[in-house]
């Protein structure tokens, strides 16, 4: 695609300000994690929670990373006594995670923390732009679950 000298600057200076506010809002987020665990491993909880119960593979497939990362990270995870394993009643080589209580807990404090970050940023904005944001953040990541469907 060719674009014009102003579209290409305009490019230049979005990925200037996405690097810069991804850089500056990740390294908030960590201030905000619970001591002990770790953005991924704040990830991988948070989708086993949200479904209730999931496989290693379809973890590894709801995150996009191979399946050896994802038993590492869930491996520390059931150290840590946040995730439990349990193969089903009716296929045993099927196995199961789930978050158990203290898992919750803490995924819970990391989200209200996560939440505080983005209104002490994010909350300074008009309700419009807000809306704005949301619905082009919106946009990008629908065309960004697209292109991964197509690879």
């Amino acid at each position: 695609m060719v674009y014009s000298p102003s579209r290409k600057e305009f490019f230049t200076r979005l990925e200037g300000v996405l690097m810069e506010i991804g850089r500056r809002i990740h390294v908030e987020f960590d201030a905000h994690m619970v001591s002990g665990i770790t953005g991924s491993q704040f990830f991988v909880l948070q989708k086993i929670n949200a479904k209730g119960r999931l496989t290693v593979s379809e973890v590894a497939d709801k995150l996009s990373v191979s399946l050896s990362a994802i038993t590492a990270l869930v491996d520390r995870l059931v150290q840590a006594g946040l995730v439990v394993r349990s193969r089903d009643e009716k296929d045993r080589r099927l196995v199961w995670l789930e978050a158990t209580d203290k898992g919750k807990e803490i995924l819970s404090r990391c989200i209200e923390g996560r939440r505080q970050v983005a209104i002490k940023y994010f909350g300074q904005l008009p309700d419009q732009d807000l809306e704005k944001l949301l619905e082009i953040y919106e946009k990008v990541l629908t065309t960004l679950k697209s292109e991964e469907k197509n690879r």
